[in-house]
Order: structure tokens, then C-alpha cells, then sequence
């Protein structure tokens, strides 16, 4: 019976696997905030093309603060032409959260809203679950 339940555990895993990683996107790359000091926001966030996500608390780390899996939800633009995003994250520290986010229309500044219960409505730089980040190439 546990062979059985493993079994049907490894196939629910990769048939969700294969709906949860994103494609491509403007949103798959390295974001940097290096004003964040604190810990409570990392200063490094990578979304790879894979669907997979790290945080580090500097620039320059490499021992990750959280990994996890992430999926685009929704997307689309707004009349300025910046990109917008509600996308489900599911990290092993702190589980699944919530996030409204939009991308410049140039494409060069991330800004977004985190909750744990339900997408925010809208992106409060007021709110103490505000963060924003540039575009960072580390190459």
C-alpha cells in the first residue's frame, strides 16, 4: 500500500510540475533591491524560465534565503503599456503566498504586493508588504 501511495504521490507531482512552471517572461530574471538591509526583504530575487524561484538576503549571496516553485496566474497590460501579473508562489519557508506585481513598461522595475490568503487588489507602496526591485544582470 505505500509502494502504491509513493507511486501515485511522484505522478501528481510531476503532472503539477508541468502546469506550475511558467514559460518565458519578462517577469524570469534577476531583481535587485540593495536598500533592503533588514532581512525581512531579501535584497536578490530570481524567477527562472523553469518556474522556480530564490531569494538571497544580498546582491551577491549564493546560500539562498527560500527557494520555491512559482506559476503565472494571470497577465496583462494596462493602458501605459506596463505588465501586469497576479502569480501564485510556493516556497518551503513560507509557504504559498499571493502576489499582484507589475514590470515597467520598459521593463526595467519590478513592484509588487504579497499576501497569504488571496491576490491584493491593487499595489499600495504604503503597505508593509510593498516591494520593488530593478532589472539586475549579472553578467
Amino acid at each position: 500500500m505505500r509502494v502504491l501511495f509513493v507511486a501515485a504521490l511522484c505522478i501528481s507531482l510531476i503532472f503539477y510540475a508541468d502546469t506550475a512552471f511558467a514559460e518565458s517572461d519578462e517577469i524570469c530574471c534577476n531583481w535587485v533591491n540593495t536598500k533592503y538591509v533588514s532581512g525581512n526583504r531579501p535584497q536578490k530575487l530570481i524567477l527562472s524560465d523553469d518556474g522556480t524561484f530564490a531569494t538571497y538576503k544580498t546582491k551577491t549571496g549564493t546560500d539562498a534565503l527560500e527557494r520555491g516553485m512559482f506559476q503565472i496566474i494571470k497577465k496583462w497590460k494596462d493602458s501605459e503599456e506596463n505588465i501586469w501579473y497576479q502569480i501564485k508562489m510556493h516556497g518551503l519557508k513560507y509557504g504559498t503566498k499571493y502576489k499582484l506585481a507589475t514590470i515597467s513598461k520598459d521593463g526595467d522595475k519590478l513592484k509588487f504586493i504579497c499576501k497569504s490568503d488571496k491576490f491584493p487588489d491593487k499595489i499600495d507602496e504604503n503597505a508593509p508588504d510593498y516591494c520593488n526591485y530593478i532589472r539586475y544582470s549579472m553578467y
